[in-house]
């Protein structure tokens, strides 16, 4: 099997650079190092954008690339081409219609989660993105040999927007983390938030700060780009938050954590940040959003909530434990990347043979 991998350059430490490094990891354990090539695509820009929306093309993919691309798939002897995310909509076609397969992993469906982020700001901008957005997930959907997606609630979106079920659902996984190690240790113990510079985990812990944490018995730790947010930067903190910004050793802070809190009101996908909590076997108080595609018992995960009342009452009542056997079991169960793994080479193994 030989495969020619393709995503944009992502800043390290979000969720999608995570579970696209996952997927590749396994791509090269499937398939042999020697035989996934890679193309990375500049990060985006405000130009980048702007010149492939004048063009109609990929979004944020200069013209010359997505031709060369086009004819390193045509020239390369691929089984197919492996597309992270949906936003290469026109690139999609373009193979497609060269004989070249495309499986396209949709971390979330774009153009919902734009779609949110319009109805949040009500711009021009944001107007034009989600058009743009639906454009090419359109086209990606469509074009596509085939359709990963993370969850059930991705999969039934994608054929309500686009007519079209998805081929495969391969929800994030981890790898397992020595139980083991270093810990971060305060005099009192904490309840963590970990989360990147991204606009559900602003909004969800801005929230958090002054709606639940001056109520709780508890310090909170934010981790994470998100603490760069100007929104968090000039936010005035309760005398038990206390922002971390980016961190050496994330894994130290999730072994000493009471537990970890998930207030994530908007989005689509998966949280990458909940299978990690999980993979420490952290009790994990979170909300809905929190918690799609993760079918759990919520009262021995830790606790499901929608409003503020509610995380207060929850977490009140926790037992704290550092690890949380039913976390545990749970992660090991279902969310581990060796799970991924062989669910990820039954898939392809199927695609090629088509």
């Amino acid at each position: 099997m030989k495969i020619l991998y393709v995503r944009i350059d992502l800043e390290r430490g979000n969720g999608g650079y995570f579970v696209c490094e996952r997927n590749l990891r396994a791509l090269r354990k499937i398939a042999g190092t020697d035989e996934v090539d890679v193309v990375l695509i500049p990060r985006m820009t405000m130009r980048s954008v702007g010149l492939s929306l004048f063009r109609l093309g990929s979004y944020g993919v200069s013209c010359g690339l997505e031709q060369r691309i086009v004819e390193q798939a045509v020239g390369g002897g691929y089984d197919f081409v492996f597309l992270e995310g949906t936003l290469f909509g026109t690139l999609v076609r373009k193979l497609r219609k060269r004989g070249v397969a495309t499986v396209v992993f949709a971390h979330n469906v774009d153009s919902e989660l734009y779609r949110q982020r319009y109805e949040g700001h009500r711009s021009l901008v944001t107007a034009i993105q989600y058009r743009f957005v639906l454009y090419n997930e359109r086209l990606s959907v469509r074009h596509a040999a085939g359709l990963i997606v993370l969850n059930r609630r991705d999969a039934e979106g994608m054929e309500r927007r686009f007519g079209r079920k998805a081929d495969a659902i391969l929800p994030i996984t981890c790898p397992e983390v020595p139980q083991e190690g270093a810990t971060k240790c305060f005099s009192r113990p904490y309840g963590l938030f970990v989360g990147s510079d991204f606009f559900p985990n602003v909004e969800g812990i801005k929230w958090f700060i002054t709606q639940v944490a001056p109520r709780i018995a508890y310090d909170v730790r934010v981790v994470g780009s998100c603490c760069k947010n100007p929104a968090l930067a000039g936010l005035p903190l309760p005398e038990n938050v206390y922002m971390e910004g980016f961190v050496d050793d994330l894994s130290a802070y999730y072994r000493g954590a009471a537990f970890v809190v998930a207030p994530i009101f908007s989005g689509s996908g998966m949280k990458t940040k909940t299978v990690e909590a999980m993979s420490y076997g952290k009790t994990i108080v979170g909300t809905d959003e929190a918690f799609v595609g993760i079918d759990c018992d919520y009262a021995r995960i830790g606790g499901l909530c929608r409003n503020a009342d509610e995380f207060v009452c929850c977490i009140e009542s926790l037992r704290i434990e550092l690890r949380n056997p039913y976390t545990e079991e749970l992660f090991n169960k279902e969310f581990t990347d060796l799970i991924f793994e062989q669910r990820l080479e039954d898939f392809l193994s199927t695609i090629s043979k088509e």
